[in-house]
């Protein structure tokens, strides 16, 4: 893939700083990690105050779409490039999960205090004769570069000067899940992430086993 692109690039002969911010990108999306010599590090994460900052920048825009975009990354942990091809029928509001659909099928969940807000957009949504979750006004479905840029609108109104990006989110999840005691094997269910000395554990696991250790750990998350 990356051959590709850089292949791609070279006929367009861009400033080396541009081709650095797209693979930059490129990471983010696809969550990749740098090679075996670099030390595995993560992003700094936001306190709860700084959580909450956000959160009240994000409500005062009194964009619904937003709102529930930026609960979506918060709650459920998804990848970026998975959050945009999100369809409607892929939620199942009754089980409180959600399907991704891209590479080997697995489920996220979604706490109870989010299922109404939830289930109102969708309808809205299913008026508007939306196919997916998070469409234009012209009835395309958002790019992950906007949602960037949505995330990024919030941290400037927000005042906040850590570098917020989708996947700071799905850290900012996975650590607070991690913090309240769920084991890794259990955590890797909806992450997607598979590590190779627990398969044998994992594949024995199904999303039942996660429910209602999540359920019960994000009754105490910061953003409800």
């Amino acid at each position: 893939m990356a051959e590709q692109i850089v292949k791609l690039l070279q006929k367009q002969n861009p400033d080396p700083s541009y081709v650095k911010k797209i693979f930059q990108y490129i990471r983010e999306d696809l969550d990749l990690r740098g090679g075996a010599v670099q030390t595995k590090q993560l992003p700094e994460l936001l306190t709860q105050d700084e959580l909450k900052q956000y959160y009240e920048a994000v409500w005062n825009g009194f964009n619904r779409t937003h709102v529930v975009l930026l609960k979506l990354l918060l709650f459920t942990g998804i990848r970026n490039t998975e959050l945009i091809n999100l369809k409607l029928n892929d939620v199942d509001l009754l089980q409180m999960r959600i399907i991704i659909r891209q590479g080997k099928d697995r489920y996220v969940l979604f706490p109870t205090s989010f299922c109404d807000e939830l289930s109102q957009y969708i309808s809205i949504q299913k008026k508007n004769n939306c196919v997916y979750l998070f469409e234009s006004n012209r009835k395309s479905k958002f790019t992950t570069r906007w949602i960037r840029e949505i995330v990024k609108k919030y941290t400037i109104k927000a005042g906040i000067t850590k570098r917020i990006h989708p996947l700071l989110f799905r850290h900012q999840l996975l650590t607070y899940l991690t913090s309240k005691g769920i084991v890794d094997t259990k955590i890797q269910l909806v992450s997607g992430h598979k590590n190779l000395n627990s398969l044998n554990i994992y594949k024995d696991l199904s999303i039942e086993d996660i429910e209602k250790e999540y359920w019960d750990a994000m009754k105490d998350f910061p953003i409800q």
